[in-house]
């Protein structure tokens, strides 16, 4: 018979494991496998393994075969000739830039939808993905 607080430790060993798993950006039912067959180890190894950022995979725009950007129909298309700013996330602020610069830190993933974007004429920050959206490019 298994003793009930052996029961519980395992299940909260994996349960821990599988948030913390989530959290990371990995597969919480296999985290929670882990941390229930390997108790504490199992919390401990998931942070030795590198962070996994979620949206962020991109594919290479040069070759014609990425993600562009399109504009959003909102946005005046006199926008492209400012100079643009964003927030990094530590509430740094990087610019003055071009648009082309400042879709270039997109596509290299600097910054993400997410991101706070400015120029001049707005009255205030805004997310990148409010004013812009990713489509696949048509060329081949």
């Amino acid at each position: 018979m298994i003793n009930p607080y052996i029961l519980f430790f395992w299940v909260t060993m994996g349960s821990l494991s599988a948030y913390l798993a989530h959290k990371r950006g990995k597969n919480p039912l296999l985290w929670f496998f882990i941390g229930l067959l390997l108790g504490i180890l199992g919390v401990f190894f998931i942070f030795f393994l590198p962070l996994k950022k979620r949206g962020t995979q991109r594919q290479d725009c040069s070759s014609g075969k990425g993600a562009t950007i399109a504009i959003a129909p909102a946005l005046p298309s006199s926008y492209l000739q400012k100079l643009w700013y964003y927030l990094a996330p530590d509430r740094e602020q990087h610019g003055p830039m071009s648009f082309e610069a400042l879709k270039r830190a997109f596509q290299e993933g600097r910054i993400n939808s997410r991101t706070y974007v400015w120029n001049e004429e707005m009255e205030g920050w805004k997310p990148f993905g409010d004013l812009f959206t990713r489509r696949a490019s048509s060329t081949s």
